[in-house]
């Protein structure tokens, strides 16, 4: 592919955040006596009042990552991956009692203290926390000699801070699987050490809660097929971002990934500099993360309902199946 120039990806075009819908009929009948009382907006009005703030904040980042990113020169995406030591207890394999079916489960993340003016993240501060899982798109040097698990150059890198075990997998494969249709939106650009960081976030269009958390906090949309940092050719094929000292982490906005049928699973080298790990978690620890998937699911649900009544999708045999598969799903958890 041809380098891209930043006047390309001008912000003139980016679309407007979504419009949530009106309130109901009985929240319509308290708006009124809910306004009179100063208190109750307050903190809608500090909410509103960061993100104006923490948009300005990502449209300065933006601009500075396609600087980085000039020229805009990229490779072949091999596969995404991500690690985790054997006894992480956050980031690990889980595995279901019943049956050997291995998957990865979401967290609430975790924020880095940078060294950087104004160090605020959108993907987790004190007025949201979003819900996915973080995956590395760097490759190995495309002109390098260096056999990663199979992969060759280009391939996931060989050594990783996160733990030895290594779950790898072509984006295009989870892309297809998981979420046929998503957004990717700019969300973040650092620097660590001597080392820069561009994260991106995947939002799959089954995720209306994960848009709508990027929307308002002005995070930039991107043309899937044409930015400088990850991108699908006409070919389908995944590219990445290859400038030095460059580490693109996409934030996939999926609440589990399974890994005993996608991807695999393998073993690679611990870096030098090994990060913090979650190697415990208290019980109210594991009650929210759980909690916040079944929170997640819940919402996506009653959207679907909301479709179902205004006559969106087809009404066949798979709707019928996921209705069973609900109810009883529901019954079970009683």
């Amino acid at each position: 592919p041809s380098p891209l120039s930043p006047s390309s990806f001008s912000l003139d075009s980016r679309t407007n955040p979504t419009i949530r819908p009106t309130m109901g009929a009985i929240q319509s009948l308290l708006a009124a006596d809910l306004q009179a009382h100063i208190p109750h907006s307050r903190p809608y009005e500090a909410r509103d009042a960061y993100c104006a703030m923490l948009e300005n904040l990502i449209r300065k980042r933006y601009q500075e990552a396609l600087v980085y990113c000039t020229p805009a020169t990229s490779q072949p995406c091999g596969r995404i991956y991500r690690n985790w030591h054997p006894d992480d207890q956050q980031r690990k394999e889980k595995q279901l009692e019943h049956i050997q079916s291995r998957f990865l489960l979401s967290y609430p993340a975790e924020k880095y203290n940078l060294i950087r003016d104004e160090d605020h993240s959108p993907i987790v501060n004190r007025f949201f926390n979003l819900s996915g899982l973080f995956f590395c798109a760097t490759g190995s040097p495309i002109e390098s000699e260096q056999h990663t698990n199979g992969a060759g150059a280009g391939g996931p890198v060989a050594t990783s801070p996160y733990g030895r075990t290594r779950f790898q997998i072509e984006f295009g494969q989870l892309q297809r699987t998981l979420f046929p249709s998503f957004k990717l939106y700019f969300a973040d650009h650092y620097k660590v050490v001597g080392d820069w960081y561009i994260q991106l976030i995947v939002v799959p269009s089954w995720n209306v809660e994960l848009e709508d958390q990027c929307c308002r906090q002005g995070m930039i949309e991107l043309d899937i097929h044409s930015n400088p940092f990850f991108y699908r050719a006409d070919d389908g094929e995944y590219w990445v971002s290859n400038r030095p000292k460059l580490w693109m982490e996409l934030f996939i906005g999926c609440d589990t990934i399974p890994t005993t049928d996608l991807g695999e699973v393998v073993e690679s080298q611990l870096h030098e500099k090994v990060r913090k790990t979650r190697n415990r978690l208290t019980e109210d620890e594991e009650r929210e993360r759980h909690a916040r998937v079944i929170e997640n699911v819940a919402k996506d649900l009653i959207q679907l309902a909301a479709g179902l009544r205004q006559g969106l999708g087809p009404m066949d045999h798979e709707l019928v199946d996921l209705t069973y598969t609900l109810s009883m799903a529901r019954t079970q958890l009683g």
